[in-house]
């Protein structure tokens, strides 16, 4: 589940500013002097990139590139009071919208990530984003973290989920706006040293009642790990974990 996300998102970053598709005009003497100058968060990507921080050595396209990211990445900065950081870029194509992918500052790039799109709408530019997916992902995650910790200690289970469809999209969720509103999907990770089968079990039980009644559809897999295992499972490689070599047992709740 994991790696497949990361896989796409990749192959978003991949094309990066180095990958805009505008062709330059020789013939264009606008384009060829086009002069800018350099803040500091535009040199840092540019050497992100492994491109020159001199606005002279650069391409019309790669100064428009940079510049629209730094644009994109101020107007998400002021709607939502906080510091983004630069993941990838698409020049707008002729398929395809002007697509920043930016994550917070102080956050998780693989984990954090989202679209930004640029559009003109009667000379004016136009900002959608999907912040509101990570908003609600970190809510989901805790939420969903809490209640398994309150049924199996707080040092016994591990749980990595993701959000997979929200039906009202136009709020920033709140723990108090999750049920009766999200789809997701977890992998929940039980140390098979302190946690018993029987008392997995019976989690399992609970955890279907559980998300019954507060109308949450989830995908889950659980897993009873064997002994010393759970320690080395974190949000990077929890997908290997799913390996029989890893676990005493392993169930799937599908609603």
């Amino acid at each position: 589940m994991k790696k497949l996300i990361i896989i796409g998102l990749t192959a978003i970053i991949g094309t990066g500013i180095c990958g805009c598709n505008i062709k330059e005009n020789s013939s264009d003497d606008t384009k060829k002097n086009t002069e800018i100058v350099l803040n500091e968060r535009q040199k840092e990507i540019l050497e992100e990139e492994g491109l020159s921080t001199n606005p002279e050595e650069l391409t019309y396209s790669q100064k428009k590139s940079i510049v629209a990211i730094d644009e994109m990445l101020t107007a998400i900065e002021k709607k939502y009071n906080r510091s983004f950081s630069y993941a990838g870029y698409i020049e707008e194509g002729a398929l395809e919208e002007e697509q920043l992918i930016a994550y917070p500052s102080d956050g998780d790039k693989d984990g954090e990530s989202f679209a930004v799109t640029r559009t003109k709408e009667s000379g004016e530019y136009v900002y959608e984003d999907e912040y509101v997916n990570v908003v609600a992902k970190q809510i989901y995650a805790a939420y969903i973290l809490e209640y398994c910790q309150t049924q199996l200690g707080e040092n016994n289970v591990k749980v990595y989920s993701i959000i997979t469809n929200i039906k009202d999209k136009e709020m920033l969720l709140k723990a108090e706006q999750i049920d009766f509103n999200v789809s997701g999907e977890s992998c929940i990770f039980v140390d098979g040293e302190k946690i018993t089968e029987e008392v997995y079990n019976n989690f399992l039980s609970s955890y279907e009642k559980w998300t019954e009644e507060h109308g949450i559809d989830e995908n889950t897999e659980f897993v009873l790990l064997k002994e010393e295992v759970i320690k080395n499972v974190n949000k990077y490689n929890y997908t290997n974990y799913l390996s029989s070599e890893y676990y005493l047992l392993m169930n799937s709740q599908n609603d």
